[in-house]
């Protein structure tokens, strides 16, 4: 089981000299395999090879064979599994995660997940603390994801010192210390990952613990491209290109990298490729070709693409208008912990747009954005609790989320701020500013 932290959606991180290449790492039959060429691959699967079925199945599941085939991987992974193929039940474990080819489940893919760590398998126990990560199917909890990652890494994956990396990177858990991100970083790095790469040349792209070199940066992303797990560096080096950062703008070789990314199953790069074939950004316009590698991303979990299809229904951009579909969508990226996702999916409960109106569902799923800290639900909220629709009437949490809303740039909140103000004693606004200043986006 490849299970890799997506560090290009976490820009920022320290430093040190940059490093050499490092050797590949040693890799597992499965990613081996996944190495060789397709009909090879198709081969070993057709003769009911536990490893040919197992990488056959990781390939389908991200678009690695040409096409994202979720119910023949799960057939594919069934069997290696019932033959005791370790990565084969991990893979299985990540089909319930995300939902492909069966009902998202969490609680499944734990189970699957302590199975084959129960087996030694170092990418389940890395998957097992992903989980605890980032709170999907138990309470969020930091430090079993912290257990997890090391009982990884003490059987030898190194790849999961991104994951820890990213823990210290951002003080969840522990104390924030840069220098030590930067450790973890440089020994992924040094076990051939792209994605220690990827993480040191964020750090010197943003100056965050180290003196900004964009230059620099993009030296490592070259770098990365040369390792193990190599899209998000690719993907890295696409970005640069797009904006010019560390090297001369090229919106062509930008995509060029997508491309390259996307090639290899990077759900972040297909969205970015979608983008510019919408956009004709450095490619000509390709409407069809926008929509279908946007599907593909969005079908890989990626919540911004799941939303941009979700708005991309909502108001028929390129297709016809299905607000069913839309909500769909949306829905995903809610599922994906996205929190406006959260709130658009909330948004369609509450006004039955494209599902069954669901006023209870569709509360739980705006408070919930509001209190992630989402501006837009924070100031529907607080009108809701206002008003005393679909909710008691709470003056004070109401004021509460209309300056926070305010605060965070609404344009509607600073008037509902004064219009109940109004109609509030000193007391009750004072208790209101008060909680509103000591108020934290949960996680």
């Amino acid at each position: 089981m490849r299970y890799v932290p997506s560090l290009i959606l976490a820009l920022g991180l320290t430093a040190g000299p940059a490093l050499a290449l490092a050797p590949p790492p040693l890799k597992n039959p499965v990613e081996a395999l996944e190495e060789r060429p397709l009909a090879e691959v198709q081969a070993l699967a057709d003769k009911g090879d536990p490893v040919g079925m197992t990488a056959l199945g990781d390939m389908l599941n991200e678009g690695r064979a040409g096409v994202i085939d979720h119910a023949r991987a799960l057939v594919l992974l069934q069997k290696a599994a019932a033959a005791g193929n370790t990565d084969a039940i991990a893979d299985l474990g990540e089909m319930s995660e995300r939902g492909w080819a069966v009902p998202q489940d969490y609680a499944a893919a734990m189970a699957q997940f302590r199975k084959a760590a129960d087996l030694g398998d170092a990418g389940a126990m890395t998957a097992i603390g992903y989980l605890y990560d980032q709170g999907r199917g138990v309470p969020r909890d930091y430090a079993q994801a912290m257990a997890w990652y090391q009982k990884a890494q003490a059987v030898g994956n190194d790849h999961v010192a991104s994951y820890l990396a990213l823990l210290y990177d951002y003080g969840h858990g522990v104390p924030q210390d840069y220098g030590k991100a930067m450790v973890l970083y440089r020994q992924s790095a040094d076990a051939g990952n792209g994605n220690g790469y990827v993480g040191m040349g964020i750090f010197y792209a943003h100056g965050r613990g180290v003196p900004q070199d964009a230059a620099k940066a993009v030296e490592l992303y070259r770098q990365g491209v040369e390792m193990h797990y190599p899209g998000g560096a690719m993907m890295m080096l696409g970005m640069a290109y797009a904006d010019g950062t560390g090297v001369a703008k090229d919106p062509a070789e930008a995509v060029k990298w997508y491309a390259k990314a996307s090639a290899i199953g990077d759900r972040m790069s297909m969205y970015m490729l979608g983008v510019a074939l919408e956009k004709g950004q450095g490619v000509e316009i390709d409407l069809e070709q926008s929509r279908s590698w946007m599907m593909r991303s969005a079908d890989l979990g990626y919540a911004n693409a799941q939303l941009h299809l979700g708005t991309m229904y909502a108001e028929g951009n390129g297709v016809p208008i299905d607000h069913a579909a839309s909500f769909r969508w949306y829905k995903a990226a809610a599922d994906m912990n996205d929190r406006v996702g959260q709130f658009a999916a909330g948004v369609g409960y509450m006004g039955g747009v494209g599902v069954s109106t669901d006023k209870a569902k569709g509360m739980a799923l705006v408070r919930t954005s509001a209190e992630r800290g989402y501006v837009a639900a924070q100031e529907m909220l607080g009108r809701y609790l206002m008003a005393g629709q679909d909710v008691a009437v709470d003056k004070v949490a109401a004021l509460k989320w209309f300056t926070l809303a305010a605060a965070g740039g609404n344009a509607y909140a600073p008037q509902h701020v004064k219009t109940i103000e109004a109609g509030m004693s000193a007391d009750d606004i004072a208790k209101a500013l008060a909680e509103a200043k000591t108020f934290k986006a949960a996680d």
